[in-house]
């Protein structure tokens, strides 16, 4: 179902997410002519993982996840999207299907951006040369989920987690970060684990005093979860470069 959005409502969403403020604004001007805005009902599968892939989206309302296709029907979380957030890209940039699946956690609003339009935008050396290192940091990304999740134990594993939460969407509050609180069932699609076993594995971490939480947040003492980890999670101190760029400290 179409969104109603003007395309200077959309110009103004593309123009403040990298890679799209690299374009000129006659490039901009062009794009958001071009894009179409979508609304997607709860649920909705927007995109399948093997699919061919016909568009980029921007998620400017709702949240969205990432999944990956497990053993007997079940799912891999690779990530849980927020606005304002560009998904679906990479299969465009080889001209590849779908390596993943996008599945809307609500009822979602979608900038729409055609493959046909998106490679005209490549030709934008600085938007070519941003979409190579997004899609860069998205494998080393993407390895170190496959290797949190093979490799660490239970508690471990949700602990590994939660940092990696922490470094995407993280704030500080004194030597605490504070995250979102997920629902114990999107923590086992993420970790690879039943919902009871990342019920004890909390349980153990608050134990620790690792982690506590209210109905909204999660607070995570950073230095406890580095040590459970054997310096496998970012340091305060890195973790604080990492949060500061991104504009989420």
């Amino acid at each position: 179902m179409a969104g109603v959005m003007s395309k200077d409502v959309i110009k103004g969403f593309l123009q403040a997410l990298a890679p799209f403020s690299e374009l000129s604004a006659p490039e901009l001007e062009t794009l958001a002519a071009g894009a179409r805005s979508v609304t997607v009902k709860k649920g909705a599968r927007v995109f399948e993982e093997g699919s061919p892939a016909d568009c980029c989206l921007v998620l400017t309302s709702g949240r969205a996840k990432i999944v990956l296709s497990g053993d007997n029907g079940s799912e891999i979380l690779l990530r849980i999207i927020k606005p304002v957030s560009l998904v679906g890209e990479v299969a465009l940039l080889d001209r590849s299907t779908r390596s993943a699946s996008l599945v809307a956690m609500e009822s979602c609003h979608f900038i729409r951006i055609s493959a046909a339009l998106f490679e005209q935008m490549r030709r934008n050396a600085a938007f070519e040369w941003r979409m190579v290192a997004r899609v860069a940091s998205m494998l080393r990304d993407a390895g170190d989920h496959v290797r949190g999740v093979s490799t660490f134990p239970a508690v471990t594993r949700v602990a590994w987690c939660l940092g990696r939460l922490a470094r995407q969407e993280g704030r500080f509050e004194g030597t605490t970060v504070v995250i979102p609180k997920l629902a114990h069932h999107e923590l086992a699609e993420m970790t690879g684990c039943s919902r009871e076993t990342v019920s004890r594995a909390l349980s153990t971490l608050r134990r620790k005093k690792y982690v506590t939480w209210d109905d909204h947040t999660v607070r995570l003492e950073m230095g406890g979860l580095q040590r459970l980890l054997g310096g496998q999670l970012e340091t305060t101190a890195n973790l604080a470069y990492t949060l500061g760029p991104l504009g989420l400290g």
